[in-house]
């Protein structure tokens, strides 16, 4: 983990999270080749009681891979550590189910668009990957 996220990992983890927890998330999840429980901070959304994670750079990352199948994952939110099922959601796939989550995300996050390098909202979503978790 670098240094950066340790120090926002560990503020989310303190009496200070309000501070970070409103937009500010960690997911900890056990790495589907590694078998390591892995915790990290990422940018959300909710989408009523799920949690919305754009991957900036899909491309790039290959941590939201682990997720290619439903899977468990814990988030932090607020300061509680909740159960949930992660599940990766490539738009190119799944444009219709990807589209609304990618609204809200969207919503709260409008710079967010910056990382998708489209200009119409059908190549947005084409481009994006999200990371779906609800509630177990």
């Amino acid at each position: 983990m670098s240094i950066g996220n340790a120090v926002v990992s560990a503020l989310l983890r303190s009496p200070f999270h309000r501070a970070m927890s409103g937009s500010i998330d960690l997911i900890r999840y056990t790495g589907r080749r590694s078998g390591r429980v892995i915790t990290t901070p990422t940018q959300y959304a909710t989408h009523g009681d799920d949690v919305v994670i754009l991957v900036g750079h899909p491309e790039s990352k290959q941590w939201w891979r682990n997720f290619s199948e439903a899977c468990d994952i814990e988030v932090l939110v607020a300061g509680v550590w909740r159960p949930m099922r992660g599940r990766a959601l490539v738009g190119a796939d799944e444009p219709e189910t990807v589209r609304p989550l990618l609204e809200t995300y969207l919503a709260r996050f409008p710079r967010a668009a910056r990382s998708l390098d489209g200009t119409s909202s059908d190549e947005r979503v084409r481009r994006s990957v999200v990371v779906e978790c609800r509630p177990r």
